[in-house]
């Protein structure tokens, strides 16, 4: 028996993007969602101080990245300097493997804007 192919929506990424540091949203592809995202930013930035502090605390090693799932969709942070993270939102259909990889691709040159 064969897996039914990925439907558009789940092989498509088409994530807001949120690049954020100590919650002061820096970055967004969707002007609409700017505003929003500001108040979201704080929460999210709280939210993921505190896992890499757990993380450390644990010796469970540095925070990489991580991923929330909600009723509502997927929320995938990424580590990019230790003072500067990428959030994607994404939809329930997207594969977060697949996420995964692109953020991680992505990461490097991100870096390397931000060390100027």
């Amino acid at each position: 028996m064969t897996s039914p192919a990925p439907s558009p929506a789940q092989d498509s990424l088409d994530p807001i993007r949120a690049l954020c540091d100590d919650g002061v949203l820096l970055e967004t592809d969707t002007p609409a969602f700017h505003a929003a995202a500001e108040s979201l930013a704080a929460e999210y930035a709280t939210l993921f101080r505190t896992s890499r502090k757990a993380a450390g605390n644990t010796d469970a090693g540095e925070l990489h990245n991580s991923l929330l799932v909600t009723e509502q969709g997927k929320l995938l942070f990424q580590t990019v300097t230790p003072d500067y993270f990428l959030v994607l939102l994404l939809d329930t259909t997207v594969y977060a493997g697949k996420a995964l990889f692109e953020v991680s691709r992505a990461t490097g040159s991100l870096q390397e804007e931000l060390a100027y």
